[in-house]
């Protein structure tokens, strides 16, 4: 009976775990079975020596059948597929060993010191395919809610003057209360992708804010970029000032101090020097001075005056330490802790500092690269600014913010807004002897103030600002092996403050890991942030952009509408858009480009760096429609040479005209005495080549100027198919100053433009047809301030006939009312007729400069349909132009097209 039990309970076990047991012929051949089948429950190990090797990804059970054969033969089973291990992803544990579920990664970011490579980011494959890399994670208690995001195109603006990136790349946290809002930044700019890392820069940044009472708040920022060294301890220095890379902790050799003058175009007052030495500190804190010990610099470029050393205009004296000879008077120079220049200095100096350490990273022959180190205030040539200068050498490790905001809004009339930032840029002298280096830290500031009141009728603004030269949103980002290019054709630099003055979420500039436009931007079209050029409508609005990868040469990026020619030059385009020669916008920094429409390679700052000063104005509205402004501009450089004062006005009127028409009239006038340079990048269209973006140089046409701007334009709507458009652009400058001296710097004593656009446009419906006549006239007289660059005028006269007929007319996408509206077919024929006569009146322009004509017709067939639930669009068809010229070759051109776009709408 004990026997047949134990039969019993063996054959249960049997047919709960597999069916393999009523193979056997017999108890004792179960009971074997068993015995010689390992398992993983306690009760099945066995001393067996025989190992059972069975694929885990087939379906099979725990138990090896005695006389199983391990073959597999599939003429009588079925096939069996292999079972996917990770079909639900794999299995993840947190840090105590406790079970998170099956999935994927989708991102990770570790970082383990000491140790190589101890910064690792991983992002999944889901992270771009299925999450579009952006991953949000959130949760809600006690009325406060965060949400933690992961993201390599996130919008993190926290202040204007600390950190503003359209596109940041890495970890943000946000967590919102009725009376606290508060956000946090993580990033690893240097390669924030897959990869491992030593040598790499951290950016920290929070910034938060209380709701004081219902109008007022008031905020804190912190921004921290910091180079750090995964093999050395966390706990080595202060983590936030940075650390040396594994390339930049070496004794240095040699140590460069220049000196110059920091305005050299007035060639005189540089910089005087009246006496210099430097103090070394070795690991004992024995402090060495270079002028007791004998130990002096070469000195080169410095011419000798009254006893002193002076460098004017662009001269300049270049003092070399020869580190490396200590030696030879008893100290080691990898003893040394700390070095710092002491000088005596004077009027307008510049002082730079390198070392063999600070190069353009180049394997071979790397060239050494200076850094400022200080700048004498304003341009005094008087020796009334003389003082001792200690500017302790090191090489930089990181750079933070601290700032203060406020922001009270409509407090009986009254808002208020301003921030105040420190900034602090760390250095760190190297040496290898020591883990605790010496750290110098550079401070500069930077803040501004607005105030507005209304009480209506009058409206009163105020606005006041220092931004210090000094003042740096940027940090550089160390290569894989620590060798950090302090100039590179793409500046190893990550930016807290980007460069996007098309407001297209796009950087211009270039840098390393970051997308770019390449520079190519249109400030100011996109009036209503719709990504649809109001000015200039292309077929793609928003720029191409690359991304930037060390190493590796920069895509060459093509035009808005992919072929690098703007709408006002393009055939049928252009009657829509017009040149922004004709374009209204206010020019206070008086360079003869509306602010709206201009392009730098600066960061976008409320106010530039280096600049100071206030602006105020007082507005009185006596109807809706008519605003008179007076205001006083009072500017000046902090470091540099120059200022900038105007008294001016501004009239404004606008009346609504009949059927929805409208009449605009602006009017501005200064007297202005701008000695400020404000050079900038524009976009150059030449006749007949792809145009490109070009760097133009403010001429300072208003030194002592009296400039006016006027402005018209008109829209007339006559009936429901007729309009008229007229725009109008009359601006003049006239110089105050001597006729002689505007002549020595090559001007005109009067500058200016002048623009006159006149449109028309007809649709007639025929039929189902449509039947649109339409013609434009451009007049431009331009009188450049420069006297290198001609006058010249050009009349420009362009006609259109357009056809527009269905194919099928039964097919229809809305319904059809005649003479109320047009017709939308699903199958439409498209034909296009363009005649251009265009005279150059006088002198020549860089895009032209001689009569043409030119003829431009089109055929096209336009399809509608929907398509796997978007909607598709196809256009095939042909086109041809052709200009007739006076003197040089004609040009023509042919292009077939087909073309097929999907969208939602």
């Amino acid at each position: 009976m004990a026997a047949l039990a134990f039969a019993l309970q063996f054959c249960a076990g049997q047919v709960w775990g597999q069916s393999y047991g009523a193979q056997a012929t017999s108890l004792l051949a179960q009971r074997s079975s068993e015995e010689l089948s390992p398992q993983f429950e306690v009760v099945y190990t066995t001393p067996a020596l025989y190992k059972w090797y069975g694929p885990r990804h087939l379906s099979t059970g725990y138990q090896r059948p005695w006389y199983q054969d391990q073959l597999t033969n599939y003429a009588q089973q079925h096939y069996q597929r292999y079972l996917n291990a990770g079909l639900e992803g794999d299995e993840w544990h947190d840090a105590f060993g406790r079970r998170l579920g099956r999935g994927w990664l989708v991102y990770t970011w570790e970082q383990e010191q000491p140790g190589r490579n101890g910064s690792r980011i991983r992002q999944g494959s889901f992270y771009s395919s299925v999450f579009g890399r952006l991953v949000i994670s959130s949760d809600t208690a006690g009325g406060g809610t965060y949400r933690l995001m992961v993201g390599s195109e996130l919008d993190a603006r926290l202040t204007p003057m600390t950190f503003f990136k359209p596109n940041f790349e890495g970890v943000r946290l946000d967590y919102a209360t009725d009376r606290l809002t508060s956000t946090f930044l993580f990033s690893r700019p240097s390669d924030p992708g897959n990869a491992g890392r030593t040598n790499f820069t951290h950016v920290a940044a929070g910034h938060a804010e209380v709701q004081l009472f219902d109008l007022a708040k008031i905020g804190a920022t912190y921004v921290n970029a910091h180079t750090a060294n995964s093999e050395d301890e966390f706990s080595v220095g202060n983590p936030l000032a940075g650390v040396l890379t594994t390339a930049q902790n070496q004794a240095l050799s040699t140590l460069w101090v220049q000196v110059r003058d920091d305005s050299p175009v007035d060639g005189s007052g540089g910089a005087t020097v009246f006496g210099h030495d430097i103090i070394l500190v070795d690991t004992a804190g024995v402090e060495l001075r270079g002028s007791e010990i004998d130990f002096l610099p070469a000195i080169a470029g410095a011419r000798l005056r009254d006893g002193a050393l002076v460098a004017d205009g662009s001269e300049m004296m270049l003092f070399e330490y020869d580190l490396a000879s200590l030696r030879d008077k008893g100290v080691d120079p990898e003893s040394i802790t700390a070095a710092t220049i002491e000088m005596a200095l004077a009027n307008d100096y510049h002082v730079e500092m390198a070392s063999d350490l600070q190069t353009n990273g180049e394997r071979f022959n790397p060239e050494t690269v200076l850094l400022t180190y200080a700048r004498a205030e304003g341009n005094v040539q008087d020796d009334s600014n003389g003082e001792l200068l200690r500017l302790g050498y090191g090489l930089p490790t990181g750079n933070e913010l601290i700032g203060l905001n406020w922001d009270l809004v409509n407090w009986g009339g009254l808002s208020v807004q301003g921030e105040v930032v420190l900034n602090r840029q760390h250095r760190r002298y190297p040496n290898t002897r020591t883990e605790d280096r010496h750290e110098m830290v550079r401070r500069a500031h930077a803040a501004y103030g607005i105030a507005a009141y209304q009480r209506l009728p009058i409206n009163l603004f105020v606005e006041g600002f220092h931004i210090a030269d000094a003042y740096s949103t940027s940090f550089w980002l160390p290569q894989a092996g620590g060798i950090v290019q302090y100039e590179a054709p793409v500046p190893m630099l990550y930016e807290f403050v980007d460069d996007d003055d098309d407001h297209d979420s796009i950087p211009e500039w270039q840098r390393p890991f970051q997308r770019t436009s390449q520079g190519i931007a249109w400030p100011g079209y996109d009036v209503d942030g719709d990504f649809l050029h109001d000015y200039n409508q292309n077929n793609n609005p928003r720029p191409p952009w690359t991304v930037s990868i060390p190493g590796r040469p920069s895509s060459v990026p093509t035009n808005r509408n992919r072929n690098l020619i703007p709408d006002y030059e393009e055939s049928f385009l252009r009657f829509r858009s017009d040149r922004p020669e004709f374009l209204f916008g206010v020019d206070m920094n008086h360079n003869g480009t509306p602010d709206p429409f201009e392009n730098d390679l600066l960061p976008d700052y409320p106010y530039k760096a280096d600049h100071q000063g206030i602006n105020a104005y007082a507005r009185w509205s006596p109807t809706p429609q008519i605003r008179l402004l007076a205001g006083r501009q009072d500017m000046g450089l902090i470091s540099g040479d120059g200022n900038t004062e105007s008294w001016y006005a501004m009239l404004t009127w606008t009346r609504r005209l009949g059927r929805g028409g409208r009449l605009r009239v602006f009017d501005f006038g200064a007297l202005v005495q701008d000695d400020i340079r404000d050079d900038l990048q524009t976009w150059v269209q030449p006749l007949g080549a792809v145009g490109r973006m070009r760097d133009v140089r403010d001429l300072l046409a208003a030194q002592d100027t009296w400039r006016n701007t006027l402005y018209i334009d008109a829209d007339q709507r006559l009936s429901a198919g007729l309009r008229l458009f007229h725009r109008l652009k009359w601006e003049s400058w006239w110089q105050r100053r001597a006729r002689l001296e505007v002549a020595d710097e090559e001007g005109r004593m009067r500058s200016g433009f002048l623009g006159i656009i006149n449109k028309g446009e007809w649709t007639i419906p025929i039929g189902l047809g449509v039947l649109e006549p339409r013609v434009k006239s451009e007049f431009r007289a331009d009188r450049p301030f420069s006297t290198r660059l001609p006058p010249a005028r050009s009349h420009e006269m362009s006609g259109y006939l357009m056809w527009t007929q269905p194919i099928f007319a039964e097919q229809t996408s809305v319904n059809y009312y005649a003479r109320y509206g047009r017709q939308l077919f699903d199958t439409e024929l498209q034909v296009g007729l363009e005649l251009v006569r265009f005279w150059m009146l006088e002198g020549t322009r860089p895009d032209v400069g001689e009569d043409f004509n030119g003829q431009t017709v089109v055929a096209q067939i336009i399809n509608r349909v929907g398509y796997l639930g978007y909607h598709l669009v196809t256009r095939a068809g042909i086109q041809y132009g052709r200009r007739n010229f006076e003197s040089i070759e004609d040009e023509r051109t042919s292009m077939l097209f087909v073309t097929m776009n999907a969208g939602l709408q």
